[in-house]
């Protein structure tokens, strides 16, 4: 989602893969502490209208965004307890185990993660 809001390389990728969940060929979720992440980092490297602006059409995109419950974020402790990733990474990692989906990424920190399968988008 930062390819696309802030249009790097990755954009038309994220793009695609929006377009195909528009469709229904593909679903896309998202947990919302990974949405709370990216606005975050879009506050800090961007600006707060930005950021605003992303949170504003999350809405609108065929995204799924769900809360953790306090097994799904028990599960995320055990992934971030158990690999070398950020807490943030486990959530979306933990989540992708749960719904038996990919992560797709253009964290260099999750690439060639074997726990789950990784879908790269070049960033």
């Amino acid at each position: 989602m930062l390819a696309l809001v802030r249009d790097e390389a990755a954009a038309p990728a994220v793009e695609g893969l929006l377009r195909e969940a528009g469709l229904g060929w593909t679903r896309l979720i998202m947990s919302w502490i990974n949405v709370a992440e990216e606005f975050y980092i879009l506050w800090k490297r961007s600006s707060p209208d930005v950021a605003e602006e992303f949170l504003a059409r999350l809405p609108s995109l065929p995204i799924r965004c769900g809360v953790p419950d306090e097994n799904a974020i028990l599960a995320a402790a055990r992934v971030t307890a158990s690999y070398p990733v950020a807490f943030g990474d486990a959530f979306a990692i933990s989540l992708a185990q749960a719904e038996r989906a990919s992560v797709i990424t253009g964290d260099e920190e999750i690439r060639g993660f074997s726990v789950v399968p990784v879908d790269w988008v070049c960033i």
